[in-house]
């Protein structure tokens, strides 16, 4: 199945099937027979492989949820928005999930950019939204959201054990490439403070737009410096142009290499000669082995084709909708007040293993360590123990 077919507005009805809406709305609010969650996410621009991931998870989490009888009650229904990978459209559709579709909770979006305009209209649409996303974690403007709930991984939950493993076992000189904005910088010091205290020394920094394609004068440069490990956070089609343009200069070999937006799906407009070996580290990976994420790969593949994507966004979506059914069943209540008191405290069992809800409306989770095989998918390496967030936010 492609990666475009999920068209700009669909919803997920309690048989489980997608028929498409209008603008009309949709049963949802508090009192309704439905309990509706809007997806506000990237379906167009490049970021089809990771919105579209987490629509097909959601789709799995919410049929096994109406099959167990839905939520306080009530069928659940997903409704789509393609918020376009803009930060102005994604605060447009959290506003018309809300008010023309009723959503009693949100959920997306992907990029930090996106995240940080809908954090900034949450208070006043008082309805809490799942950022199921890795992200910069404290360093964020809107960490101490009162309505997002941020249930991705942070730098405390992977860059600081994944550091160290590099450095033991690369080197520890390091170059970062990342793309212009908030994500790939605020990731970045956390990276550079890693590396500090590992005894290793950062060899060149730099940034480039989020549509770079063309990585051809900033190859020769890192070819220069030659570091022990290149780590990128680059984005959208830019991991498969720069593993291929490494690729055709002859130069993959010389560094190991970390891609943290690397996923598959991306990777797919690259040869598999360009991106095997590359290492990433996430709190999903397909490869993660205990029965639930077995389970839930089998459902996927049925449901949406052995060809369907699965990367390092299929699971967060997954488990955030599972999260949402313990914070449903915490708190007695599906309104957007019951659905944000019960999120506080809410934990699964599930595909990533044990995770909870403790403070910050962050989620404390293991990460693991992963890198790209000959079928551009990822061999778990290595995992890291589970690790709680700061509790740095007095009022939530």
């Amino acid at each position: 199945m492609s990666d475009t077919y999920i068209n700009r507005r669909r919803v997920l009805q309690a048989t489980g099937g997608l028929t498409v809406t209008g603008l009309a709305g949709c049963l949802g609010a508090s009192g309704s027979e439905t309990l509706t969650i809007g997806a506000n996410l990237p379906l167009s621009e490049g970021w089809e492989p990771y919105g579209n991931t987490q629509v097909r998870a959601a789709e799995i989490a919410i049929s096994e949820i109406n099959d167990n009888g839905g939520l306080d009650g009530k069928d659940v229904e997903l409704v789509v928005e393609d918020n376009q990978v803009d930060p102005q459209t994604s605060r447009d559709m959290a506003d018309r999930l809300v008010s023309n579709e009723g959503a009693n909770v949100l959920m997306g979006p992907i990029s930090s950019a996106n995240r940080v305009a809908v954090s900034s209209a949450l208070e006043r649409l008082q309805v809490p939204s799942l950022y199921a996303s890795q992200y910069e974690g404290p360093a964020a403007d809107d960490y101490c959201s009162e309505w997002m709930f941020q249930l991705g991984d942070i730098p405390s939950q992977k860059i600081e054990p994944f550091v160290p493993w590099l450095i033991e076992e690369h080197g520890d000189s390091f170059y970062l490439l990342g793309d212009d904005y908030s994500w790939p910088k605020q990731t970045n010091e956390a990276v550079k403070q890693a590396v500090d205290d590992g005894g290793g020394e950062i060899i060149g920094e730099e940034y480039v737009s989020l549509d770079t394609t063309d990585f051809s004068s900033i190859i020769p440069r890192i070819e220069q410096e030659d570091p022990d490990v290149l780590f990128m956070t680059i984005t959208g089609g830019g991991p498969a142009a720069m593993q291929s343009q490494m690729q055709e200069q002859g130069i993959r070999d010389q560094f190991a290499q970390v891609g943290l937006a690397h996923g598959q799906g991306v990777l797919q407009g690259a040869s598999p000669e360009a991106t095997e070996g590359v290492y990433s580290c996430h709190a999903y990976l397909e490869g993660i082995e205990n029965d639930s994420n077995t389970e839930f790969i089998s459902k996927y593949r049925d449901k949406h084709g052995d060809d369907a994507l699965v990367n390092y966004f299929t699971g967060p979506a997954y488990n955030a909708i599972k999260l949402l059914e313990d914070a449903v069943d915490r708190s007695g209540g599906s309104s957007p007040e019951d659905i944000k008191q019960g999120l506080q405290g809410a934990s699964t069992n599930s595909i990533m293993g044990e995770t909870i809800i403790e403070s910050d409306n962050q989620m404390t989770v293991g990460t693991f360590l992963g890198q790209v095989n000959s079928d551009q998918k990822y061999d778990i390496v290595k995992s890291f123990d589970p690790v709680s967030p700061t509790g740095d936010c007095d009022d939530i």
